[in-house]
């Protein structure tokens, strides 16, 4: 395949569940849920509120994304008596590498392992450990840059 879905730094290698997440990833309420529950973990019905989606619909996305492990159950809160779950996003960092050339090279892109890029200064830039250098290196996504120089 030379497509590659990276979720949290690991490659998807399941066709059926690379295919859902790309279904999931071009839902926008699914979108509109995962963003929402990056910065902090929220209740269905915060969510739903946020998103201006039904709490039905909100409830029937979050299944699905906890079903791919995009979001998780974080803990539960108790209001006037009810208990009610809270959910934090697990989605991030996503990666689609199309044409992906070399498949020795493993992800460990994350949001924190951001760099400037020495060709066009862009911040679309991933660090990654390649098996054929064994060693770490940095590439910008934008211009195709590669360091170090091999």
């Amino acid at each position: 395949m030379s497509m590659k879905l990276i979720l949290r730094g690991k490659t998807i290698e399941d066709e059926p569940t690379a295919d859902a997440i790309f279904k999931i990833l071009g839902d926008k309420h699914s979108r509109k849920i995962l963003e929402s529950l990056i910065e902090s973990p929220k209740s269905a019905l915060d969510v739903s509120k946020e998103c201006n989606i039904s709490l039905a619909l909100t409830y029937k996305k979050i299944k699905n994304l906890t079903k791919y492990d995009l979001i998780q159950v974080s803990n539960s809160v108790i209001v006037d008596g009810r208990k009610y779950a809270v959910y934090k996003s697990k989605a991030h960092p996503i990666m689609v590498l199309l044409n992906h050339k070399h498949p020795s090279q493993t992800i460990v892109f994350d949001s924190e392992n951001l760099v400037s890029c020495t060709g066009c200064e862009s911040l679309n830039c991933g660090v990654y450990y390649d098996e054929r250098y064994n060693g770490i290196r940095s590439i910008c996504y934008s211009c195709g840059a590669n360091w170090p120089e091999s």
